[in-house]
C-alpha cells in the first residue's frame, strides 16, 4: 500500500526502507516522529528532581507531537497560571492539567495517589468555552509512565471522531486509487 505522505515527505526516495512511517519528514515540520520506547526518554536524575513536573509537562507536549502535520503542542506560560493561557499545555485538541505526585507506600507494597476531584473540575472549567478536551495526565514521582484521566463522554467522543476520520480517509483511499486508474487509462489511450 502506497504512504499517504509519498507526495510531501522529503525521505520519499528511501520509501522502501522505511516501515511504519520511521523516515517519515516533512518540510516545516518541528520534530520528527519518534519509535523509541519510553526508556529512551527516561532520566532518574530529572525524574526525581524538585521541578520534575516541569519535565512531565514537556513530555506530555512532545507525545502529542508525535503526530505529523498537526499544529505542535507547547508547555503553556507559567504553567496555565495566566488566565489567557489556563491548562499546562498549549494544544488544539486536548486541554491537560499535569499532576505529578510522590505518592503513599500501601500496606501491599504499591504505589497510591489521590486524585482531587477539584483539579477535574477546574481543567474542565478553563476549557468549558473552548473547542478542547479536559485531560489530566499524570506520573508518580520518579517513575516512567504517564497515565491520563478523562471524562468518558470527552474519550468517546475522541475516539467516535478518530473512527470517522479512517473510515473517510480509507473511502477516499479507494478513490485516488480509482482515478489514478482511470487517469493511467485515459493516458494509455492517447
Amino acid at each position: 500500500m502506497d504512504c499517504t505522505y509519498e507526495s510531501t515527505c522529503l525521505n520519499s526516495e528511501n520509501c522502501y526502507r522505511c516501515a511504519n512511517q520511521s523516515l517519515l519528514k516533512i518540510k516545516g515540520q518541528k520534530g520528527q516522529r519518534k519509535t523509541a520506547g519510553f526508556a529512551a526518554s527516561f532520566d532518574a536524575k530529572i525524574a526525581n528532581a524538585d521541578d520534575s513536573w516541569k519535565d512531565l509537562e514537556q513530555q506530555v507536549a512532545d507525545k502529542l507531537n508525535n503526530i505529523p502535520t498537526i499544529d505542535q503542542a507547547r508547555r503553556s506560560r507559567m504553567s496555565g497560571a495566566l488566565p489567557f493561557e489556563t491548562g499546562d499545555i498549549v494544544d488544539t485538541i486536548l486541554h491537560p492539567e499535569c499532576k505529578e505526585r510522590k505518592g503513599y507506600e500501601l500496606k501491599s507494597g504499591e504505589k497510591s495517589i489521590s486524585i482531587k476531584k477539584e483539579w477535574l473540575e477546574k481543567a474542565a472549567e478553563e476549557c468549558q468555552y473552548k473547542q478542547q478536551t479536559m485531560c489530566l495526565p499524570f506520573r508518580f514521582k520518579g517513575d516512567l509512565a504517564i497515565y491520563c484521566i478523562f471524562n468518558n463522554d470527552d474519550i468517546a467522543e475522541l475516539v467516535t471522531t478518530m473512527k470517522a476520520y479512517i473510515l473517510d480517509n480509507e473511502l477516499k483511499d479507494l478513490e485516488i486509487t480509482r482515478l489514478k486508474k482511470k487517469l493511467e487509462e485515459l493516458q494509455n489511450d492517447k
